[in-house]
């Protein structure tokens, strides 16, 4: 800090040993009717189909570590349930029960096959 002019700095958590960071998750609970959660178990807001929440707004609580991963995880795997253009939707409609779906293998991949994040359903 001397050398740019800068302030050292810290937070309270530096003054009584208790490090903590701040990631903003939860907001939008993931529940099986429009009484229990925000959204349903395929990210789609209860009564606006249409409308998809695939951020840390879907994360049910903190982690205590960096959420990136489980953002990451959970967007993927309801995009995994998106049909490909001209496609029917195999997700049942919100006013039926929750249904256990394979993912669907997109047309034209962004990543291309064999490259590192190419993916892989199995």
């Amino acid at each position: 800090a001397e050398k740019n002019g800068g302030v050292a700095g810290g937070h309270l958590g530096d003054l009584i040993g208790a490090p903590f960071t701040a990631h903003f998750v939860g907001g939008c609970v993931i529940g099986d009717s429009e009484n229990t959660g925000v959204i349903d178990p395929y990210h789609r807001v209860w009564n606006y189909p249409k409308l998809h929440v695939v951020d840390g707004a879907s994360v049910t609580a903190n982690l205590g570590v960096n959420p990136s991963l489980t953002i990451t995880a959970q967007a993927e795997r309801a995009f995994s349930f998106w049909p490909n253009k001209g496609e029917s939707d195999q997700r049942p409609l919100q006013s039926e029960k929750y249904l256990r779906l394979n993912p669907i293998a997109p047309n034209n991949p962004f990543v291309p096959e064999g490259a590192i994040g190419a993916l892989r359903i199995s």
